[in-house]
């Protein structure tokens, strides 16, 4: 579930920027017109919805992750790195927010 919101987001921040020429590119032709919603708007959603579903993804896999640790102390590892993927869903929405021009 949080995957796919990770790549609705990325997917809808990418479609908000589409009218976005390049920062420094030289051209004569007069500016395109200006996208329907501002980039730091759609930088924003797109972040926002990659930290809601890594908050679901860190919620659902950290309740796991204790229900199976209580029961075998030996998974306890496993569980820490099963979480640890999810957070770097976040992680993917940040760097998405640098990558995207301005």
């Amino acid at each position: 579930m949080s995957v796919k919101l990770l790549i609705f987001g990325a997917l809808f921040v990418a479609f908000l920027t589409v009218g976005v020429s390049p920062a420094l590119a030289i051209d004569a032709s007069p500016a395109p017109p200006a996208p329907i919603i501002p980039n730091s708007l759609a930088k924003a959603i797109g972040f926002g919805l990659a930290a809601l579903g890594a908050g679901y993804a860190i919620g659902n896999a950290g309740a796991a992750g204790l229900a199976a640790a209580a029961e075998k102390p030996e998974m306890r590892t496993l569980a820490i790195i099963i979480t640890a993927l999810g957070e770097a869903i976040a992680i993917y929405g940040l760097v998405l927010l640098f990558i995207l021009p301005n």
